[in-house]
């Protein structure tokens, strides 16, 4: 009796572990790596210059994005216990977000904003191109809440602000190309499902070479690789549409690339046709 419980147990362990690694993988991808990638790309913006509040809060609030999305998006495909799971991050993700929003008035409005963006992201997509609606969170999070005041939009931080919105457009694009045809299916709009996989790569290169532009005006070590790093990633695709990996290297080539080196190597200022970038 006691040899045959054992063995029933070894059975079902690998199934369980499984099961676990596929939780483990839906939480890191599906949201602890977009929320390191959005702080990563906020400190390739203000440098020394964000503070650790701040950082919680776009990283709580992509957390609460994406989760909510999957909520929406997978409800048909993931299992209950997942979506228990997920839930609760969204909920305390949330919280958290909310709470820090709330200690600043313009902190609250932009979160209001990008929170209806969130909250609407599932139909929206089937009327607005998706990558329009992503860039422009994204950008206007990474711009905004790191800081302790509101920013002020001088060139230099102008021109990374740029950078950072072509990056996000050309990781948008490039994540896109795997799930062209459920895309298609479900009436998502933006550059891949309306015109393919094969305009996509080439508008996902484009963006990215004229990222490496932006970024070597303000002389952005972390951004310039940023932008090769997908530039490569997007020649690959054109080769290879259907291989997943690409869509998880552009997400950990924007997280690992632009904040850390930004704090190693700062933005330069440079003299671009009699213009100074300070």
């Amino acid at each position: 009796m006691h040899n045959q419980s054992l063995e029933n147990r070894c059975k079902l362990e690998p199934s369980r572990c499984g099961f676990q690694l596929a939780i483990g993988r839906a939480l890191l991808i599906g949201m602890l790596l977009p929320a390191a990638a959005s702080v990563s790309l906020s400190i390739a913006l203000g440098g020394r210059e964000v503070t650790g509040l701040g950082l919680i809060l776009i990283a709580s609030g992509t957390m609460a994005a994406y989760g909510l999305d999957r909520l929406i998006d997978h409800c048909d495909s993931d299992s209950k216990t997942l979506r228990r799971i997920v839930l609760i991050c969204v909920v305390l993700a949330s919280l958290t977000a909310g709470v820090i929003a709330s200690t600043t008035w313009w902190r609250f409005q932009v979160c209001s904003v990008l929170a209806l963006i969130a909250g609407g992201y599932v139909p929206l997509k089937r009327y607005v191109p998706k990558n329009v609606l992503t860039t422009a969170a994204w950008t206007t999070a990474t711009a905004t809440l790191p800081f302790a005041s509101q920013p002020s939009f001088h060139p230099s931080f102008a021109w990374a602000v740029l950078t950072v919105a072509l990056i996000v457009l050309a990781n948008t694009i490039l994540c896109d190309i795997p799930d062209v045809e459920s895309d298609q299916r479900t009436g998502v709009r933006g550059i891949t499902p309306r015109f393919g996989p094969r305009a996509g790569a080439i508008s996902a290169m484009i963006c990215g070479a004229c990222a490496l532009i932006a970024a070597s005006i303000i002389v952005s070590l972390g951004l310039i690789l940023t932008s090769i790093a997908l530039s490569i990633l997007a020649i690959a695709a054109m080769n290879r549409p259907d291989h997943r990996s690409i869509r998880l290297l552009a997400d950990i080539f924007v997280t690992i690339l632009p904040g850390p080196l930004a704090l190693i190597v700062p933005h330069k200022s440079i003299s671009i046709v009699g213009v100074f970038f300070e």
